[in-house]
């Protein structure tokens, strides 16, 4: 986010917070189901499920703006494959800006060239290198050269912490910062069905040792992305969800925070650190602003 808008964004949380308002805040755009990859947790891309057009994307967007959202999630599939004539994701980007939304975040697997100035990239990584390869083959060269080209944005590295990679965080968050060019670390645990998590994610019994770990290595000075708050409430897993300040829209419908909150199971072991930052965001805990200003105003 800008400098120039944080004066608004502050003016916006404080309102929502001193009258407890839970207005829309977040719009997630699933804008395409297409993905050239594929990883063994995802279960969101290529299932040939309708996506956007560029016409139905910016009707979307208008609509979410009335309806006060203004942080946009652009995600997929892999949504830098958006394509409609001429038209890219670059359009649906300045479309939103133009309306008045304050940061556009696009979440990605890397593969493609970063080049949408102005946004914020979250960019899935699976651990280091050697790890990273065996989920994703010949892949985590191009990903850190795509990194280093990508000019007039921001780009965050994010691991999905399962049992393949949970013994290497050390190695992988070493990795990241050497490079030099992540602003930094962001993280979520498996979420997926509970037979799903038991077998290859972090049950909720074995978070805890996983978070604190993370801990040291923001203690050590890596830019790990976790406040006081969202690491306490994810080691209990006592945060309010679903978020109704989250809209969650695909081609086919739209939900209150994310996917599976048709599913109680699976929103009972979220571990979207994502969410849970926000959630402690608009409680106003101290070092969940904190947390946001200190990468916000870097």
């Amino acid at each position: 986010m800008r400098r120039a808008d944080w004066p608004r964004a502050v003016a916006i949380g404080l309102e929502r917070f001193l009258l407890k308002r839970t207005d829309p805040l977040v719009f997630a755009l699933l804008i395409t189901d297409r993905c050239n990859l594929d990883c063994f947790y995802c279960g969101s891309h290529n299932q040939g499920k309708a996506g956007f057009t560029f016409e139905q994307a910016r009707g979307a967007l208008e609509s979410a703006y009335r309806r006060g959202h203004r942080l946009l999630v652009i995600t997929g599939g892999e949504p830098m494959l958006w394509r409609e004539g001429e038209r890219t994701l670059r359009d649906v980007v300045d479309r939103a800006y133009g309306l008045g939304f304050l940061a556009v975040f696009i979440f990605t697997n890397g593969t493609l060239p970063l080049d949408i100035a102005g946004c914020h990239f979250y960019l899935t990584i699976d651990g280091p290198k050697a790890i990273h390869e065996k989920v994703r083959p010949n892949t985590y060269d191009r990903i850190m050269e795509n990194v280093r080209r990508a000019e007039g944005s921001e780009v965050y590295a994010s691991i999905t912490i399962s049992r393949m990679n949970a013994d290497f965080i050390e190695d992988f968050a070493r990795e990241v910062s050497a490079a030099g060019c992540f602003r930094g670390i962001s993280f979520n645990f498996l979420t997926a069905a509970p037979e799903v998590v038991e077998r290859t994610g972090i049950p909720l019994a074995e978070r805890g040792p996983v978070l604190e770990r993370l801990w040291e290595l923001k203690r050590r000075g890596h830019r790990i992305m976790l406040s006081g708050a969202a690491k306490k409430a994810l080691a209990e897993n006592d945060w309010a969800r679903p978020l109704p300040q989250i809209e969650f829209m695909t081609g086919e419908r739209s939900f209150r925070c994310c996917r599976d909150v048709d599913d109680p199971a699976i929103c009972a072991l979220c571990g979207y650190s994502t969410c849970v930052e926000l959630s402690q965001l608009m409680a106003f805990k101290p070092s969940a602003i904190i947390e946001s200003l200190r990468f916000s105003l870097r």
